[in-house]
């Protein structure tokens, strides 16, 4: 069941890997309230449906509801938002590698909060992912050295809600009845209302804006990401400790480099190549020794 786990951990980090690349030209075309504002419709589209075949939903009480709305809005809303403003004051590497932080703080909340047993292999594991990603987002001189800058900071901050919210939320959620669909339909449309009340307000000074080319992009990222990302996270933290698969979802990093290199011609660089190590290297110690 580990291994099942696992397996579809690493798929979830493909798909917001995916989801992450594919971001980059869609944000070119729309601006950032109107793709967040229309990517959770798409991804009801899908999921709502999916739900229904499959396990269905189910109204698990109001204080898991409470939860999970509030988790919704955390993650894919406040997350996001401190995210993109680091971006828009610091250098793309600093703030990514901040925000891929968020492997370390699901594996120390989870102990924190929920008492899953201390695994040292599972703190070294999350170190190895984040020093891959540090090297892996590093876009500066191979001789300059990684600086902090004060700017930076809402990007650790969204690494730390990231992180969170993928464990402990979701974790007591299903310990006390919750059904993962019925989770991944009320993140996704907690975080769609959010969205659509930041959109509505900035839409009174700055017009939305939909073009044909966005919105085809943002319908993919939207099934790649609240779906398939979710679909398979969400099964496999079902199966065990939420703190094992912390690591793995730190594989993220890796696939996003990949994705970078064959979809958007980026060139590697020594320190890219060393991040990737580094990845593997976690994700290595947590598949092999993670459950022993």
């Amino acid at each position: 069941m580990t291994t099942i786990a696992i397996l579809l951990a690493t798929g979830a980090a493909i798909a917001w890997a995916l989801e992450t690349v594919l971001s980059k030209p869609a944000l070119r075309h729309m601006d950032m309230f109107s793709y967040g504002a229309i990517r959770p419709l798409f991804a009801l589209m899908f999921v709502v449906p999916y739900g229904l075949l499959t396990s269905g939903f189910a109204f698990p009480g109001w204080k898991l509801m409470g939860i999970a709305v509030v988790a919704g809005v955390i993650d894919s809303f406040v997350g996001s938002m401190l995210f993109y403003y680091a971006v828009h004051r610091v250098s793309a590497h600093e703030a990514s590698s901040l925000a891929n932080t968020a492997p370390f703080w699901g594996v120390i909340t989870s102990i924190l909060i929920l008492g899953e047993r201390m695994q040292p292999v599972l703190i070294v594991a999350a170190v190895f992912v984040v020093l891959g990603a540090l090297f892996l987002v590093n876009r500066s001189d191979e001789k300059s050295s990684f600086r902090l800058s004060w700017s930076a900071l809402p990007a650790l901050g969204s690494g730390i809600l990231w992180g969170f919210v993928e464990t402990v939320p979701v974790k007591y959620c299903f310990a006390n009845g919750m059904t993962a669909m019925t989770f991944q339909l009320t993140l996704i449309a907690s975080s769609g209302i959010a969205w659509g009340i930041a959109a509505l307000v900035r839409s009174r000074h700055t017009p939305l804006s939909f073009p044909r080319r966005g919105v085809a992009l943002a319908f993919v990222t939207a099934i790649l990401g609240y779906g398939f990302g979710w679909i398979l996270w969400l099964s496999g933290v079902s199966m065990v400790p939420a703190s094992l698969l912390s690591p793995v979802r730190g594989s993220m990093t890796l696939f996003t480099f990949l994705f970078s290199v064959i979809l958007l011609h980026e060139r590697p660089s020594r320190s890219s190549a060393l991040g990737a190590v580094f990845v593997l290297c976690g994700v290595l110690l947590v598949s092999i020794l993670g459950s022993a």
